[in-house]
């Protein structure tokens, strides 16, 4: 789900050439993109920006918010510049009137990633360096707009490389604003929407889930008078993928409760249809799968009246392994719908990531409308032979081209 307060949210993962960056938050203030590349940045992809590039946001997510409690983060690199490598960068913040601003320096080295935020409560503003307070200034006045610079006099755009940049419409605390210095977190297993560890359940090692499923059997011509055979190479598909989770399930309620547990895990596979099986291992891009459960689910335990443990197997098979995945956030009924404008001459299923699906689109210029009831996060799988899909417009996050 979007993070409450979270008004932008600008990872920069896309790849290299893309002319967009993906607003993560509710507010899908996408950012175009102009003479600045996509690199390898602190977690996932950065943007890096070389004097003259922009990435220029949708919408102005701070109109009305300018004056009032804010928090903006960042990871920042530097570059070089003329002046060579910089020893600072600039906070100034502008406000109405004929020369009337301020500003605050914050020191920097170069080729080294730095955590920066300010955080303004009221008429304060606090400058932040990797989450220690370096300065605290306390101005009165409208402001009309802020920018970080490299230097007070330069005529160009800045020279940076920018990761994970976050606008939050309030005052966050040191322990808040800590969560947004990394994207490391732990695996989560969810069925349907519901935790695994919600049933008790945890995965100790998993199998298949980004692996290659294995080639169909191609066309073989064999003669007597030839070495070896000629196979068809020019058309490659792939079967099933088989997805393998070595799971525990830990109860202190005796047997009773561990057999409730249990059942209450099992019955979560009994819905007719395919399952959505999502593994979140990062922020914007979790791996996500339509499975169906495949043979029985058996625990190796042994009784016990009072904390039982129970291993057991859990084999899935995903029947379209290979797919395009998109992200559509709905934070009001005006953002309800999506669309998927496609062109494909080989039948796709699409499954909207709210237990709903339509099956064999295909078209040329084909747009497909959707309409979600509850507001949250949804991941929508297209899946089916997308190496032939030639064209994909669509108001949705692209999470993942193919995968």
């Amino acid at each position: 789900m979007a993070e409450p307060n979270k008004i932008l949210y600008l990872p920069f993962d896309e790849p290299e050439g893309s002319a967009v960056a993906y607003d993560y938050s509710a507010s899908r203030a996408d950012g175009a993109v102009s003479n600045a590349m996509f690199v390898t940045g602190k977690a996932g992809n950065a943007i890096r920006f070389d004097g003259s590039g922009t990435c220029e946001v949708t919408q102005n997510v701070m109109s009305g918010r300018m004056n009032s409690d804010f928090t903006l983060t960042a990871w920042v690199k530097t570059i070089g510049v003329t002046t060579g490598s910089p020893s600072r960068l600039i906070w100034t913040f502008n406000y109405e009137g004929v020369d009337n601003y301020w500003s605050q320096e914050i020191p920097v080295g170069p080729d080294a990633w730095i955590f920066v935020a300010i955080v303004r409560r009221g008429n304060t503003f606090s400058f932040y360096l990797n989450l220690a307070l370096i300065a605290e200034v306390t101005h009165a006045g409208t402001i009309k707009g802020f920018s970080l610079d490299q230097d007070y006099y330069s005529t160009e755009y800045g020279k940076a490389i920018v990761d994970d940049l976050s606008i939050f419409d309030s005052a966050l605390t040191v322990d808040e604003m800590s969560g947004q210095t990394s994207n490391i977190r732990s695996l989560e297993y969810y069925i349907d929407g519901v935790n695994f560890k919600d049933f008790g359940v945890f995965v100790a090692k998993s199998k298949g889930l980004t692996s290659r499923p294995k080639m169909k059997t191609n066309f073989k011509q064999s003669w007597d008078s030839y070495h070896g055979a000629f196979v068809d190479l020019n058309h490659k598909y792939v079967e099933e993928r088989t997805i393998v989770l070595d799971c525990f399930i830990k109860t202190n309620v005796g047997k009773i409760g561990f057999i409730r547990k249990m059942n209450a895990f099992m019955a979560a596979f009994d819905k007719k249809g395919t399952h959505r099986l999502m593994v979140d291992l990062h922020p914007t891009h979790p791996l996500v799968f339509e499975v169906y459960l495949e043979g029985e689910i058996d625990p190796d335990k042994v009784w016990n009246d009072d904390i039982m443990v129970g291993t057991f197997q859990l084999t899935m098979k995903e029947p379209m392994p290979v797919k395009r995945v998109l992200k559509h956030v709905m934070a009001s009924q005006a953002m309800s719908e999506v669309w998927i404008k496609i062109t494909t001459n080989k039948r796709v299923s699409i499954f909207w990531g709210d237990g709903t699906f339509v099956e064999d689109v295909s078209g040329t210029e084909l747009t497909v409308r959707h309409n979600y009831q509850q507001n949250g996060d949804y991941f929508i799988i297209i899946a089916g032979v997308i190496e032939e899909v030639t064209e994909t417009e669509t108001n949705a996050i692209i999470v993942w081209p193919k995968i």
